[in-house]
């Protein structure tokens, strides 16, 4: 059981997974569907209404420099799950070990880097390198 729990304006505070965290009186319990999207879409910010409905506010949008988006690529490219980087670690596991379809696995780790590349662009004005 997952539950979230939120600051006196609303906004998000913690996520807790019951077993893991202790569970403070007044947590909201989440289901599995709004967990993974509370866990993954870093875009907004969430925050739970009066009537108890938790929602996701975009963030405005802010002209990022340079090292904002490479800040950004180098998160995504190691996040355990979705990065790219596992890809690339298992491939070079894979080879060293002269395990066979390594070649397959590094090519997903190209596809999802170009995707992160793609998500998170260098700023126009400072042009791609």
């Amino acid at each position: 059981m997952n539950y979230a729990t939120f600051h006196a304006d609303g906004t998000l505070h913690q996520r807790l997974i019951k077993g893991t965290h202790e569970i403070p009186k007044g947590a909201v319990e989440v289901d599995s569907a709004l967990w993974l999207r509370l866990i993954q879409e870093t875009d907004g910010v969430w925050s739970i209404t009066t009537e108890g409905k938790i929602t996701k506010q975009p963030l405005p949008s802010a002209p990022q420099t340079r090292e904002d988006v490479e800040r950004l690529r180098l998160a995504a490219y190691a996040e355990p799950v979705l990065g790219s980087d596992r890809y690339f670690a298992e491939a070079n596991r894979m080879q060293t070990m002269g395990e066979a379809g390594w070649e397959a696995v590094r090519d997903a780790g190209i596809a999802r880097f170009h995707e992160i590349q793609a998500r998170y662009p260098w700023p126009e004005s400072q042009g791609a390198q």
